[in-house]
């Protein structure tokens, strides 16, 4: 880990992120997914004063962002309960549809506008499951689009288990899971039905897992989501608008990493993360963070991503064309343990950036590390011989660099830090 400055610091504020999971189990009682639940430090859903879009999308970015999926296995199905307003969501389009299993929850309401929204997840590739599933004849069209249908099983007997099992047997391509099986004897008629797929308490409790979530300003968030919500908006001017805020970059760049859309793909710069899902995607992904309530941060942290960030990319845009976006983000990122509070290549390793943006930021190897060394010199950071200078450029022409990205940088922090215009 990098030693900083600490100059005018105060300390970041992390909070705690929750995700609850249960295993789900075939035939052979092997773990083939998880059901993903929400939870916080007071416990699960009932009480926290949720609603559950909120709590739904807190579930995902716990899961793709402040946790990581890759936490609970790259070969298991996870399935995410959904309401019929995120079902029509963009944002759920960016998950990953080899990853996920969209539950559409037994309170929604069967219209033709819900059928559509099912339907284009199916094309784009999606699994949906019907849970709770209790039939009516209003649910036929959704039996003939979805994979997977739940039954709850939970404290019936034989006759009536057996019941909800013909109803729904008789569509052709489904497979049926038995949840909330809570004991041997329920699994075993569960089994000898023709059920593929169980879960319950006989089986396996939820589980918790933590991570720490990137502190945040919400009042920045949302006059930020205020000024992305301008339909002239180029996705230049969206650049700017995301580069205002390293944690949000950061969220941004981690949730790519775990969606479809980077298609394994790594990333050498904001502007390429943001061409990937459009501006209507980075929009909603933006609500979706703000529904995540982040706490505040330390300001001066942020002053320095963006005094590091916007030094790169003048020595980019004035002497290093081709370099300027790629420098600008590795300027953002090189602070990511103070803002993070975790070691900064820990921060880095779930960012799908370019490997050479990574080494740059880590080892001040190459020429985007010599351009982020010299920054970090003009803050007082002593580094010895392990990084050269930028070929080219005289010194004190980076100092005024320097001094024109700070006034920058406070420009910029004075005005994320204003308060909202009355209308």
């Amino acid at each position: 880990m990098r030693l900083k400055p600490q100059l005018h610091r105060s300390e970041a504020t992390m909070t705690n992120a929750f995700l609850g999971f249960q295993p789900i189990f075939d035939r052979e009682r092997q773990v083939v997914a998880y059901e993903l639940l929400f939870r916080d430090e007071g416990g699960g859903f009932e009480g926290s004063g949720l609603n559950g879009d909120s709590a739904t999308s807190q579930v995902i970015l716990n899961a793709f962002t402040d946790i990581g999926v890759e936490r609970l296995g790259r070969d298991k199905r996870l399935y995410i309960n959904l309401t019929d307003g995120l079902l029509a969501s963009e944002v759920i389009q960016t998950l990953p549809p080899d990853r996920v299993v969209l539950e559409i929850l037994e309170n929604v309401r069967v219209t033709p506008e819900l059928v559509g929204a099912v339907r284009r997840l199916v094309d784009a590739g999606f699994t949906v499951a019907l849970d709770d599933f209790v039939f009516h004849s209003s649910w036929e069209p959704l039996l003939e689009l979805c994979h997977i249908v739940k039954i709850d099983v939970l404290g019936d007997g034989e006759e009536a288990i057996q019941a909800k099992y013909d109803q729904v047997s008789r569509y052709s391509g489904l497979k049926l899971l038995a949840e909330k099986v809570e004991n041997r004897i329920q699994f075993v008629q569960c089994l000898n039905m023709g059920f593929d797929l169980f879960q319950g308490y006989y089986l396996a409790r939820p589980k918790v897992v933590s991570g720490k979530r990137p502190p945040s300003d919400r009042l920045r968030l949302m006059k930020l989501l205020a000024e992305l919500q301008d339909e002239d908006l180029s996705l230049q001017e969206v650049e700017h608008l995301i580069g205002q805020d390293a944690v949000l970059s950061y969220r941004l760049l981690r949730f790519l990493g775990g969606a479809s859309v980077s298609q394994g793909r790594t990333i050498h710069n904001l502007m390429q993360a943001i061409s990937l899902v459009g501006l209507r995607t980075i929009r909603q992904w933006a609500a979706l963070v703000a529904l995540g309530s982040m706490n505040a941060q330390s300001p001066y942290s942020l002053t320095r991503s963006l005094l590091y960030a916007r030094f790169c990319q003048i020595v980019g845009e004035r002497h290093l064309t081709r370099e300027k976006d790629a420098l600008f983000t590795v300027g953002l990122f090189s602070n990511l343990d103070e803002i993070l509070e975790i070691p900064l290549q820990e921060a880095l390793a779930g960012l799908p950036l370019d490997a050479s943006l990574k080494d740059a930021i880590l080892t001040y190897r190459g020429l985007l590390g010599q351009v982020l060394a010299s920054a970090a010199r003009f803050e007082g950071l002593a580094l010895g011989d392990r990084a050269e200078r930028p070929p080219g450029l005289n010194e004190e022409v980076l100092s005024g660099y320097f001094l024109e990205a700070f006034a920058w940088a406070q420009e910029v922090q004075a005005q994320l830090s204003a308060p909202a215009p009355q209308r």
